[in-house]
């Protein structure tokens, strides 16, 4: 069963997140009917601003979270485009590195005809500029110090993520960004504060497979029982299974008509962030996490202009 947000407490007004991850340009491609492959498919094409940290950091924003970024800007037109957007949303981007000799971040989707992934190409070469020796520098240590929550990503080197289990105190929320990045972090499970895998990516963190929402749950608790603080194992529309030391169960998720699916765990993501930072228990997590989602889905940008703590809350309502 999900969690009652009846008595949710949102984020204190003078909190502080940082998020540690990727920002890029999204180019997304959805075909209006089934997709065919090998073929010139008919359909829309949308360029916006993209990528796991920096989606997870503009909801943050939007819920009305004070929030940093710290990512790597390419120092071409795409990358100047990239750091005044994510300025211009709210979020701080000041001690986020600008690596004038590589091109900008991006990521390129393609939707079949029911606007979910078919495949997709990434170029995130410049993220490999965000180091341990790039955090370690005095100007980024002082924000991170600072955080009351952080929030990173699978898109950083291992090294780095090493780095921040190692160097910072703040609690850590990790997204795994893919199957193949997720194992980035097997090694630093007992220093997360929570982890929001889908059931492939949680089947890399923890070496095996996991199927169906059964698995799912059986996952999270195993996540749990490796250390992680509250884990959260998506798995679409079957729903969401969660656990912490206390409790474990699943939350349903609502029925939404699609429009863009490729925010949808980032919009996740910031929910069971925003939830953890007011304090809020694995249960409501699920549930705020679901609801954000929930808006993202039904929105073609990746990050929903209609995201607000008054319309998170009210998604988590409908729910229950």
């Amino acid at each position: 069963m999900g969690g009652d947000t009846t008595g949710f407490r949102t984020a204190p007004p003078d909190a502080f997140v940082v998020v540690v991850g990727g920002a890029n340009t999204d180019i997304i491609g959805a075909s209006s009917a089934p997709l065919l492959p090998n073929d010139s498919n008919p359909g829309h094409i949308r360029v916006s601003a993209g990528g796991v940290g920096r989606n997870v950091a503009e909801n943050l924003a939007r819920l009305g979270v004070r929030t940093a970024l710290i990512t790597a800007f390419g120092g071409d037109e795409a990358g100047r485009r990239l750091l005044d957007s994510c300025a211009a949303a709210g979020i701080d981007v000041t001690a986020s590195i600008v690596a004038a000799s590589l091109p900008g971040a991006h990521y390129l989707a393609i939707l079949d005809g029911r606007r979910d992934m078919a495949v997709a190409v990434n170029d995130m070469r410049v993220l490999d500029m965000v180091t341990a020796e790039a955090l370690a520098e005095p100007q980024r240590a002082a924000v991170l110090s600072a955080a009351d929550l952080i929030v990173t990503d699978a898109n950083l080197p291992a090294a780095t993520l090493d780095w921040l289990a190692a160097h910072v105190t703040a609690p850590i929320v990790f997204e795994p960004v893919s199957v193949a990045k997720a194992r980035r972090a097997a090694g630093i499970l007992s220093r997360l504060a929570a982890v929001t895998p889908n059931a492939a990516e949680a089947g890399a963190l923890l070496g095996h497979e996991v199927s169906g929402l059964d698995g799912a749950l059986e996952a999270a608790r195993e996540l749990v029982a490796r250390g992680v603080g509250a884990a959260f194992v998506t798995c679409g529309e079957a729903g969401t299974a969660w656990a912490d030391p206390f409790s474990s169960g699943t939350t349903p998720a609502p029925v939404v008509a699609v429009a863009n699916a490729s925010g949808a765990g980032d919009a996740f993501c910031a929910g069971a962030a925003w939830a953890i930072l007011s304090g809020a228990g694995a249960a409501t997590a699920a549930r705020l996490g679901t609801a954000l989602a929930s808006i993202a889905l039904a929105d073609e940008d990746t990050v929903s202009r209609r995201v607000t703590p008054e319309a998170a809350l009210a998604a988590a309502k409908e729910m229950e």
